[in-house]
């Protein structure tokens, strides 16, 4: 059901030339006194669901090799382990988990990145044709490897996030036969790097939904010169101007 490109696993190289990359030891094994990330996801819909925690883990310890497509050199990286982990549903639909940060092993895993978030799991109450689309969430840093592409905001201490989303139906039937109901927000994706000496982390994400208000999004039946996705707003406005997400402002009271 998640559909979202998992961002966490999109550096690990597809071409390895190491034996040691093959036979990396992917076991987590969490010393006594390692620290903790505690996540809670309030479920802001019975028609949501929160995706299981993408968390990915950096080994400096076990490497890999691949070779570089832009002149053949061979280039040495960290190892990764990217592991999905099951959220548990508690009362008043909040879910939880929890994350070990230092996770040992033979390769001396630590956790570089975590992703949460909710999707759809039932459209059918917006549109009876409609299927589930996109995720939206969060992805969390704790380490310069996983904030290098320098989009990640800072944060200190625990987190509290309350980001709000809309419905965004979109109709493509180069791609899907049926329209897609997804949701949207002024960022999908939160891009945050957490700094936090504490024994225990706690990240705290409790989205909310205004399904008062459905955007629409059409795409040309060819792609070609001058061809525009069409974004249609409650209004009824509607832009065609190249753009491929719709105006957060435009909804906002």
């Amino acid at each position: 059901m998640h559909k979202r490109i998992n961002i966490l696993a999109s550096r690990v190289s597809v071409l390895v030339l190491s034996s040691c990359a093959r036979a990396m030891d992917k076991t987590l094994s969490p010393p006594s006194d390692t620290q903790w990330v505690n996540v809670e996801v309030q479920n802001p819909s019975p028609y949501t669901k929160p995706f299981p925690l993408e968390a990915r883990y950096i080994s400096h310890k076990c490497l890999k090799k691949r070779i570089s497509g832009v002149d053949g050199s061979v280039i040495t990286e960290p190892g990764y382990n990217v592991i999905k982990i099951p959220l548990q549903r508690g009362d008043n639909d909040l879910w939880k988990a929890k994350v070990s940060v230092t996770s040992g092993g033979s390769c001396n895993w630590t956790l570089s990145a975590l992703n949460l978030g909710i999707e759809y799991i039932d459209a059918t109450h917006l549109g009876k044709d409609l299927v589930p689309g996109t995720a939206v969430g969060a992805t969390i840093a704790f380490d310069d490897d996983a904030s290098r592409n320098g989009q990640f905001s800072f944060s200190k201490g625990n987190l509290d996030l309350a980001s709000k989303y809309y419905p965004l139906i979109e109709s493509n039937i180069r791609i899907n036969k049926n329209d897609t109901l997804n949701l949207f927000g002024e960022k999908d994706f939160l891009q945050i790097k957490t700094i936090n000496n504490s024994s225990a982390i706690k990240i705290n994400y409790a989205p909310k939904i205004d399904e008062s208000k459905i955007v629409k999004m059409i795409a040309p039946k060819e792609y070609k010169a001058g061809s525009f996705y069409k974004i249609i707003y409650p209004d009824g406005t509607v832009i065609s101007d190249g753009s491929t997400h719709p105006d957060i402002k435009k909804l906002m009271d």
